[in-house]
């Protein structure tokens, strides 16, 4: 969806200022699609790479992430209070918190919001996007506040 500005009102020197703000916004968005693009593959790999798999046997004491076994006093692992997953000291982040390497990178991502909000608002008999099953309910924007500012004072630890 694009959108003109009519900017033909303004000065001259009014006018440039508003299209170097414009080009520094797009700029910065540019910067930031890329970031979260990375993010996005690096979660993909961290997936890929360390989520225990059902269909195999794993004993009870192993790192959810890289499968290591965990011990019963030292490196005994800590509780994620993202996905509940008991993780090791390598693939955890955070001093209070704890958060898996996978749940870090959701919410730095953003893919966190996507999955609480696929969750909340499930799709209409398929054919309907996320946007139009939340599209101008007051339900929607009270929990997407209020998951916003929940997931802030978890990374804040307020």
């Amino acid at each position: 969806q694009s959108f003109e500005m009519d900017l033909s009102y303004l000065q001259v020197l009014e006018r440039e200022k508003v299209l170097e703000v414009l080009r520094r916004d797009k700029q910065l968005r540019t910067v930031e699609e890329d970031r979260i693009r990375r993010m996005k593959c690096e979660l993909q790999d961290l997936r890929r790479r360390g989520a225990k798999n059902f269909a195999r046997q794993y004993g009870e004491r192993t790192c959810a992430r890289c499968q290591r076994p965990l011990g019963k006093f030292w490196n005994s692992g800590a509780v994620c209070c993202g996905c509940s997953h008991r993780i090791c000291r390598r693939c955890r982040v955070g001093a209070e918190n704890w958060k898996c390497t996978v749940c870090h990178v959701k919410i730095m991502s953003g893919e966190w919001f996507l999955e609480e909000k696929a969750k909340k608002f499930p799709l209409a008999k398929g054919y309907a996007t996320r946007k139009n099953s939340c599209q101008n309910s007051p339900q929607c924007f009270l929990w997407i506040f209020r998951t916003l500012q929940t997931s802030v004072n978890l990374i804040v630890g307020m």
